[in-house]
């Protein structure tokens, strides 16, 4: 009996992590993740999927709106809710401000957001998508940035 509940704990703790990284990704298109949320519970609520700030996916529903955002990762053909690289979107300032050297002073929006070099930035942009339950998506993106380490990155524009 201790084995068969010892198996059934282990069992579960391993395939709840495997859920959460099947939710955030990689998909290898807007279709799969498109149908993916098809097939997925959430409670009951209006359901609504954005890649890029752009809606690919909704399904009706009552009470509080679920909504999720993802991004075609550069480096590489997949589509995740976090992405790694300077050159993605994110839907935190501490995911965009988290892909570079905490001793850039970064701006947000051309507003100081935290002081470090006075010869080294970079710049994160507030991009508005399409509209959701709650109003339009928002995500950030590296606008421009200098590490003194490479030529400086003119940026990304939003999606």
């Amino acid at each position: 009996m201790k084995q068969f509940l010892a198996g059934l704990v282990l069992s579960v703790a391993v395939a709840t992590p495997a859920l959460a990284q099947q939710q955030d990704g990689p998909f290898a298109s807007t279709a799969e993740l498109a149908s993916y949320w098809a097939t997925q519970s959430t409670g009951g609520a209006l359901t609504q999927i954005y890649v890029n700030g752009h809606k690919i996916y909704q399904r009706s529903g009552f009470g509080p709106a679920f909504v999720k955002q993802y991004f075609n990762c550069a480096g590489g053909s997949v589509i995740n809710a976090t992405c790694n690289s300077i050159f993605d979107g994110y839907t935190t300032v501490s995911g965009a401000v988290g892909t570079f050297s905490s001793g850039l002073t970064v701006y947000l929006d051309g507003a100081p957001y935290r002081n470090a070099s006075p010869y080294y930035y970079a710049h994160i942009k507030t991009c508005y998508g399409d509209a959701s339950f709650y109003g339009a998506v928002k995500y950030y993106i590296v606008e421009s940035m200098d590490d003194g380490f490479s030529p400086p990155y003119p940026g990304n524009s939003c999606f």
